[in-house]
């Protein structure tokens, strides 16, 4: 059992989130969101130096999001905005207030409601998340991401390319330091470029979404099968210290299949032993 706690230890040890520096402390991964810019990840209403880009194909009914947190991220709203160019947050209405408080580093699925009701195919929206984090500051600050959107019936989409299930890790991450100068934070490291032409998968030198995901969905994996082959080297040992015991025994019989003796034949048994000591 020490071992098996060791193992554990490790385990957890390895469940760090690595960062990546393209995105911030959370974004969409489903519909892919517009390219992150650090620099103005705070500036409603999307967080970014682009404008609408290629629109994701949008069920319109039973639509769900997928979001990839590397930071504990606070108060999620959901909102979305029906205009062709939203610039502004009040082009956008609140559509979601999610069932939770905090967003946990790793990834996340949630339902969200239908757009209105006649609101037809080729419909062009955009989605927008708005959480509180302390990223890259040792205080809370809002952030703002986006993803384009055209609603289209459900029969145009293939509902297994979605990615969507959860597994996150309830660890905290540490927060920067006292002196609001980040330590080797991915982002924020001077003068960054005003332009982000980015390939919407990633291709920087830092972790993409799903690789932040997968990590963290590796980890639990890995904790599980630990766990699992713990319990199966338990029993296992108890068996064979079961069947030692057996072979060990008098007579090899564990003592609940021997025959039940009753008190007649027990005490005949006594009379006649002490009938045959008598005789010699």
């Amino acid at each position: 059992m020490y071992s098996l706690k060791l193992a554990l230890i490790a385990a957890s040890a390895s469940q760090v989130i690595a960062s990546s520096d393209d995105f911030g402390p959370a974004a969409f991964w489903w519909p892919p969101d517009r390219a992150w810019a650090a620099h103005i990840d705070n500036n409603p209403p999307c967080g970014s130096v682009d404008g609408v880009g290629t629109r994701t194909k949008f069920p319109l009914t039973g639509g769900k999001i997928a979001i990839t947190a590397q930071d504990d991220s606070y108060s999620p709203v959901i909102s979305v905005s029906f205009m062709n160019d939203p610039r502004s947050q009040f082009d956008f209405q609140t559509l979601l207030q999610l069932p939770i408080t905090e967003i946990d580093p790793g990834h996340s699925c949630f339902p969200i409601p239908d757009p209105p009701t006649g609101t037809a195919p080729g419909t062009n929206a955009t989605l927008q998340i708005r959480y509180v984090a302390d990223f890259d500051r040792p205080q809370n600050q809002t952030f703002y991401a986006c993803a384009d959107i055209t609603y289209v019936p459900v029969s145009e989409i293939n509902q297994a390319e979605i990615p969507c299930f959860n597994a996150t890790d309830p660890n905290d991450v540490p927060a920067p330091t006292g002196t609001g100068i980040p330590d080797n934070l991915p982002g924020h490291d001077g003068n960054p470029p005003l332009s982000t032409n980015k390939p919407a998968s990633g291709g920087g030198g830092g972790l993409s979404k799903g690789a932040v995901a997968g990590i963290v969905v590796g980890s639990l994996i890995g904790v599980s099968l630990i766990v699992g082959l713990g319990l199966l080297f338990y029993r296992e040992r108890a068996r064979k210290n079961r069947l030692i015991k057996q072979r060990d025994s008098g007579r090899g019989v564990p003592w609940s299949e021997e025959p039940a003796k009753d008190s007649t034949s027990a005490a005949g048994s006594f009379r006649l032993g002490g009938v045959g000591s008598a005789a010699n």
